[in-house]
C-alpha cells in the first residue's frame, strides 16, 4: 500500500485524536504516557461492559423448556441451549467480542481497507491465551492436585481447529493468492465457524467414535422382575443366602453401580487416551472381587496362590482383592502356604489405613500366623465396625511383614504380600423425589399456601440433605410467588417431608404461568431418581398457577397473547434502578462498602464512571435478556474503538508499528480479564474444560468470525466495487497484476506472526499431552513440576513476541 500519515503524523482514527495539530505537537513522552493511561483505562471499561455482556449471555442460554418423553410420556425439564454450542457461540463472542469488532470496525473505519490492528491483535491474543492463560492455570492448584479436561473429544476438535485456523490464514495469503483475499477465501473462512459449532455438538452428544457409555446403574422402575431376579440370584450365590433384604439390595446396588472416586475416574481416563495400563471396569472389578470372597470371605480353585521358583516355602494371600458387607462382623481372609511344608512357618501380617479408618471402619489388628508342619491354608480374622451412616465404599490394606521357618528351610512372601479389602457399605439413605412432578393451582382472592409433598424411598438410612430452591419460569418471585431457597434435611427412617410455596394473588383472566422447585447438590449418599425430571443430577416440580376461571372478566376477547409480562417489566425497573445504586457503592451495596478496603475505594472510585455510564444497559430482565445483549454489544464495540485509536496514538507515538502494539499492548489488556476467570475456574471447578478446555474454541472462533467475517466482507466489497481510482492510488504496485483490484491483505508481517504461534502452538499441546499422561491431567501436580510447565509456556510466549517483533521491524 502506499505511504501515508499515520495517525499521530497527520493522520486520523476513527473518533482520535481529538485535539487536531495543537495535540499533535505535545512533547512525545507526555504523548506515550497519557495515550498509555488512557488505554489502560480503556481495557478497565470495556472489562466491565464485558462482564455486563456475559451476563447477558448467561440469561439467555440458561433459558429452559418442558419436552414430552415419547415412550414415557413424562414431561422434562432441559435446556434450550446445549453447552457445548453456547461456549462457541455466544460465550466465545463475549469473551472476545473486544477483538472481534476491533477487527470489523477497523475494517470499516478504513473504508474497506486492511489493516494490521484488528488482525494482530486477534494473533497476539490467541498466543497469550493458549501459552498465557494455559501456564496461569497450570500453576494455579495446590500441590499435589490434578485436574483433567472432561470432553476430551470436544478439546480435540476445537484444539485441531484452534491451529488449523492460523494455518488457513497461511494458506490464504502465501498459497491460493499471494497477499490478496478472494470472496471465497472469505466466505469459506467465515463458514469454518459453524462447521466448528456442528462438529464439536456431534462430539459432545457422542457421534464420533464410541458414544457415551450410558449410565451402569440400574433404573429401577424400569427393571423387568426377570431381570432383578436374575440379579438378586447371582447376590445369593455369591454373598450367602443368609442376607437380609436390605443387604441384598445393597449388593444389588453395589454390583449395578459402584461408586468410583474422583481419583480413580481421572486414572481411568488418563490411561484410556495415554495407551495406559487399563482400569478395571466396574462390573470387572467388582467380579473378581465377587470370585475372591464372599460375606465370610471364601477361597476358590480359580484364586490359587502363586507360585515362585525360589525353594523353601512360600506364603501370601489367597486373593489381592477382597469384598466384604459393611455388616458381615467379623470377615475372614485366606492365607496360603507352598513348596516346602515340611517345617513349621510364622507369618506377621497387620493391617493398614486406606480410605477406611482404623477405629471407625475397622479395628486395627496386626498378630502372628503359624503354619504347622503339612498346613497349608490359614484363615486371619478382621473385625468390621457397622454404622447407620451412609458412606462411600472404602478400602483398606493387610499386608504381610515377615515370614520366618525353622530349621534350614527359607521362608518367602509371595507376589500377593498386600490384599485390598472394600468395605460395601449396606446403609441405604434412598432415592429422593417429588410425589408429583407437575401441580396445578388455582389462585385465588388472598394469598394461599401450596403444599410440595417430597417422598423418600428404597432406604432410609442415615441423615441426609439437599439444596431446595425455587427458579423462575413464566412466573416470577415476589409477584406471583414467595421464593423459596435452603436446605432440606431427612433424618433416619423419615421417609416424607413437605416444602410450602405462597401464591399471591393476582388476578389472572386467562394467562397461565409456571415456576419450578427444584432438588439439587444431594449429600450423604442420597440421589435422585434418574427416570424423573431433572435426571440424576436434580429433581424438578413445575407449579403451575392457573387463573380462576369463575372470575373469567368479559375483556376475553381483547387479550392479546403478544401483552407483555408486567411482572417482568417491574422487576426489570426495580434492577434497573438497583444497577445505578450498585454502581455507586464500592461492593455493590452499603453494607460492602463499610468492609470495603481502601485499595478496593481506590480500584472503585477509578472505575466509577464506567460503572455509571454501563448502568444505562437495561437490566437483563427485559427480553430475556436480548437488549441488554445488543446494547451491551454496541458499548463495548464504542469504548473498542477508542482502544484501537488510542493502541494506533500510542504505537505511532512509541515508533512501533501497529503489528507490535496489537500482539503485546492490545492482545494482554483485552485477554487480562479471561485470565483472572480462568484462573478462578482453575480452582473451583471440578475439571479443566471450564478454564483452558474454552481456550481453543475461543481462539478458533476469533480468526472465523474476527478475520473471516472482515474479510469476507471485504474482499466482496472490492469484488464489486473493482480497481477504483482510489485502490489504484493506494496500490500502485498491485495495478499491473490485478487490474480488476482486489482485498489487499500484507502477509509480510502477519503471516511470520501466525507461523510462529502455529509451532508454539504445536508444544504448547504437546506439553498437555504430556502432562496427562504423566501427571494424569493437564492441570497441577506437584509444585515443581506446575512451575516447569508454566514456566515453558510463557517461554514459548515470550518467543513468540521477540520474533515477532524482530521480523516486523
Amino acid at each position: 500500500m502506499s505511504s501515508e500519515l499515520r495517525i499521530c503524523e497527520g493522520g486520523s482514527g476513527i473518533w482520535l485524536p481529538l485535539g487536531g495539530d495543537w495535540e499533535r505537537d505535545w512533547p512525545t513522552g507526555v504523548k506515550v504516557v497519557l495515550y498509555l493511561l488512557g488505554l489502560l483505562y480503556c481495557f478497565l471499561g470495556v472489562a466491565i461492559i464485558a462482564d455486563v455482556f456475559m451476563a447477558s449471555i448467561e440469561k439467555v442460554t440458561s433459558v429452559k423448556k418442558q419436552i414430552t418423553n415419547k415412550d414415557t410420556g413424562k414431561k422434562t425439564t432441559v435446556k434450550v441451549w446445549n453447552d457445548t454450542v453456547a461456549n462457541l457461540t455466544l460465550m466465545a463472542l463475549g469473551s472476545s467480542a473486544p477483538e472481534i469488532l476491533l477487527s470489523i470496525i477497523e475494517l470499516a473505519g478504513a473504508n474497506f481497507y486492511s489493516g494490521s490492528l484488528g488482525a494482530s491483535t486477534i494473533v497476539g491474543s490467541a498466543a497469550f491465551n493458549l501459552l498465557g492463560i494455559t501456564a496461569v492455570c497450570i500453576a494455579a492448584l495446590p500441590d499435589g492436585e490434578i485436574k483433567i479436561i472432561k470432553d476430551r473429544k470436544v478439546f480435540a476438535i476445537t484444539g485441531t481447529f484452534s491451529v488449523f485456523a492460523y494455518l488457513w490464514l497461511l494458506i490464504i495469503l502465501m498459497v491460493f493468492s499471494q497477499d490478496m483475499v478472494d470472496p471465497w477465501e472469505g466466505v469459506v473462512t467465515f463458514l469454518f465457524f459453524p462447521l466448528l459449532v456442528i462438529l464439536s455438538y456431534m462430539a459432545d452428544i457422542g457421534m464420533f467414535g464410541k458414544t457415551r457409555e450410558p449410565s451402569s446403574h440400574i433404573v429401577w422402575s424400569e427393571a423387568t422382575p426377570e431381570q432383578l431376579a436374575e440379579l438378586m440370584m447371582q447376590v445369593r450365590r455369591d454373598f450367602g443366602d443368609n442376607l437380609s433384604q436390605e443387604q441384598i439390595l445393597a449388593a444389588l446396588h453395589y454390583e449395578s453401580h459402584k461408586r468410583r472416586s474422583r481419583a480413580q475416574y481421572r486414572v481411568a481416563a488418563v490411561r484410556d487416551i495415554s495407551a495406559g495400563k487399563k482400569v478395571l471396569g466396574i462390573n470387572d472389578k467388582f467380579r473378581e472381587q465377587l470370585e475372591a470372597t464372599r460375606t465370610l470371605t471364601r477361597m476358590t480353585n480359580d484364586n490359587k496362590p502363586t507360585r515362585t521358583a525360589a525353594s523353601g516355602a512360600t506364603v501370601e494371600f489367597v486373593s489381592s482383592q477382597y469384598s466384604v458387607l459393611e455388616s458381615v462382623g467379623t470377615a475372614k481372609f485366606g492365607l496360603a502356604r507352598t513348596g516346602d511344608c515340611s517345617v513349621p512357618v510364622t507369618v506377621l501380617w497387620r493391617t493398614r489405613c486406606g480410605s477406611a479408618k482404623a477405629g471407625k471402619d475397622f479395628k486395627m489388628q496386626e498378630g502372628n500366623v503359624l503354619f504347622e508342619e503339612g498346613d497349608t491354608e490359614k484363615v486371619v480374622e478382621v473385625e468390621i465396625i457397622d454404622d447407620d451412616d451412609y458412606e462411600d465404599d472404602q478400602e483398606f490394606y493387610m499386608e504381610i511383614c515377615s515370614a520366618v521357618a525353622t530349621g534350614n528351610v527359607e521362608a518367602h512372601i509371595g507376589e500377593k504380600k498386600e490384599a485390598t479389602v472394600v468395605i460395601v457399605d449396606d446403609d441405604l439413605p434412598g432415592i429422593i423425589g417429588f410425589v408429583a412432578e407437575e401441580i396445578k393451582v388455582e389462585e385465588s382472592p388472598q394469598t394461599q399456601q401450596v403444599e410440595i409433598k417430597i417422598r423418600r424411598k428404597m432406604g432410609a438410612s442415615g441423615t441426609v440433605t439437599c439444596k431446595y430452591r425455587t427458579e423462575d419460569a413464566s412466573a416470577k418471585a415476589g409477584p406471583d410467588y414467595t421464593k423459596l431457597e435452603g436446605e432440606l434435611e431427612l433424618k433416619p427412617g423419615q421417609m416424607e417431608a413437605s416444602l410450602y410455596v405462597d401464591i399471591m394473588p393476582k388476578g389472572r383472566y386467562e394467562s397461565t404461568e409456571k415456576f419450578r422447585v427444584i432438588l439439587e447438590e444431594p449429600s450423604g449418599g442420597l440421589r435422585f431418581d434418574v427416570s424423573s425430571d431433572g435426571g440424576s443430577e436434580s429433581c424438578v416440580c413445575t407449579v403451575w398457577i392457573l387463573a380462576d376461571v369463575s372470575h373469567k372478566p368479559f375483556m376475553d376477547k381483547i387479550v392479546s397473547s403478544l401483552s407483555p409480562n408486567w411482572d417482568e417489566v417491574a422487576l426489570g425497573n426495580t434492577a434497573w434502578l438497583g444497577q445505578f445504586l450498585e454502581a455507586l457503592y464500592c461492593g455493590g451495596d452499603r453494607e460492602e462498602q463499610s468492609k470495603s478496603s481502601w485499595f478496593e475505594f481506590v480500584l472503585h472510585v477509578m472505575s466509577l464512571p464506567w460503572k455509571v455510564v454501563f448502568a444505562l444497559v437495561p437490566p437483563t430482565e427485559y427480553c430475556g435478556g436480548w437488549l441488554c445483549f445488543f446494547i451491551a454489544l454496541v458499548m463495548i464495540g464504542c469504548v473498542t474503538i477508542i482502544i484501537g485509536d488510542l493502541a494506533s496514538l500510542l504505537g505511532c507515538s512509541m515508533n512501533i508499528n501497529d503489528l507490535q502494539t496489537a500482539i503485546t499492548l492490545v492482545a494482554m489488556g483485552t485477554s487480562l480479564p479471561d485470565t483472572f476467570a480462568s484462573r478462578t475456574a482453575a480452582r473451583q471447578d471440578e475439571y479443566a474444560d471450564a478454564s483452558i478446555g474454552n481456550v481453543t474454541g475461543s481462539n478458533s472462533v476469533n480468526v472465523f468470525l474476527g478475520i473471516g467475517l472482515p474479510w469476507m466482507i471485504g474482499a466482496i466489497y472490492w469484488n464489486i466495487q473493482g480497481a477504483t481510482p482510489e485502490w489504484q492510488t493506494a496500490y500502485p504496485g498491485l495495478v499491473d497484476t490485478h487490474p480488476n483490484g482486489g482485498f489487499y491483505v500484507s502477509s509480510e508481517g502477519l503471516a511470520f506472526s501466525v507461523a510462529v504461534f502455529s509451532c508454539c502452538a504445536v508444544v504448547c499441546f504437546g506439553v498437555l499431552i504430556f502432562r496427562r499422561s504423566y501427571f494424569g491431567g493437564e492441570l497441577g501436580g506437584p509444585k515443581p513440576a506446575q512451575y516447569i510447565s508454566g514456566g515453558v509456556l510463557v517461554l514459548l510466549w515470550a518467543i513468540y513476541i521477540g520474533l515477532s517483533i524482530w521480523f516486523s521491524s
